[in-house]
């Protein structure tokens, strides 16, 4: 389970994700750099994650690994 530290070192909020999207015509497409966006799901009152049909995460040698979860 990730620590909170780490959770936190890789989040903003949603007011900075907002401002930095703000003007943008609502059929804008969005690219999330090769990952296919899945859904948005609450994971509490002042949290929600963004997931994707692949799984990235850093090994414990700082690997940065993506598993594709749709083949």
């Amino acid at each position: 389970m990730p620590t909170k530290e780490i959770i936190e070192r890789h989040t903003i909020d949603l007011g900075t994700l907002l401002d930095q999207l703000e003007g943008l015509p609502r059929e804008t497409q969005v690219y999330f750099g090769g990952l296919d966006f899945y859904r948005v799901k609450r994971r509490g009152p002042d949290s929600v994650q963004i997931e994707f049909n692949q799984s990235v995460y850093r090994t414990s040698e700082d690997l940065l690994v993506v598993e594709d979860h749709e083949q």
